[in-house]
């Protein structure tokens, strides 16, 4: 019994950290409101946690490496998928699968996600954006090492990268319904697809 009220409690902390954080952001949130919200002392809090860094980790860290991971997956099942092929004129334009598979994910950990674009200013998170970015465009010539006759454009494989990640950004913000959001990303991810194709992977020329 002694052990479930602890963990209500940590519950309770980690719940009213999120409406903290939302309302004022990570550098003006107040642990003693936090705390005050929870209705628990400031005590109880640092029992659970170091500080408020470690706070916010708590509520964000385990979503994010979440992701990090499907999207390797990802990245590796596409560049195996690749390497079957000869030509990107092949390439499986529908990706209606992966998106809902990635909605899915981001929406079950939604305030989390909604906190990393809103509130992430001055923690160990706030490159995480870029940091997704970075980790696409990594993987772009490791998939496209694998196609023989073609190369990736450097300058487009970066700008998809940028619009890739602003594209799912912006249906997060501006869509809280999880079957809506999965209905307006899917030709969105498939307009990216093409993107992709049409501008970043560069058939070479043959002398």
């Amino acid at each position: 019994m002694k052990q479930d009220s602890e963990y209500r409690k940590k519950e309770l902390l980690v719940e009213a950290a999120k409406r903290e954080f939302m309302e004022k952001g990570y550098s003006k949130a107040s642990l003693r409101n936090i705390c005050a919200k929870a209705g628990v002392t400031t005590g109880a809090l640092y029992f659970f946690f170091e500080n408020k860094a470690e706070l916010f980790a708590a509520i964000v860290d385990r979503p994010v490496n979440g992701l990090k991971e499907l999207l390797t997956e990802h990245f590796k099942e596409d560049g195996e998928y690749m390497s079957e092929l000869d030509s990107v004129d092949n390439i499986e334009m529908d990706h209606s699968e992966f998106s809902d598979m990635l909605i899915e994910y981001i929406y079950r950990y939604y305030d989390s996600f909604l906190l990393l674009l809103s509130s992430a200013e001055n923690t160990a998170y706030e490159t995480c954006v870029d940091e997704f970015v970075d980790m696409i465009e990594g993987a772009i010539p490791l998939m496209m090492s694998s196609l023989d006759g073609y190369i990736y454009d450097e300058y487009y494989s970066h700008w998809m990268s940028h619009i890739s990640v602003d594209a799912i950004i912006h249906v997060i913000k501006h869509e809280s319904d999880k079957e809506i959001a999965k209905k307006k990303m899917r030709p969105i991810m498939n307009y990216l697809i093409r993107g992709w194709v049409g501008l970043v992977m560069i058939k070479q020329k043959r002398d």
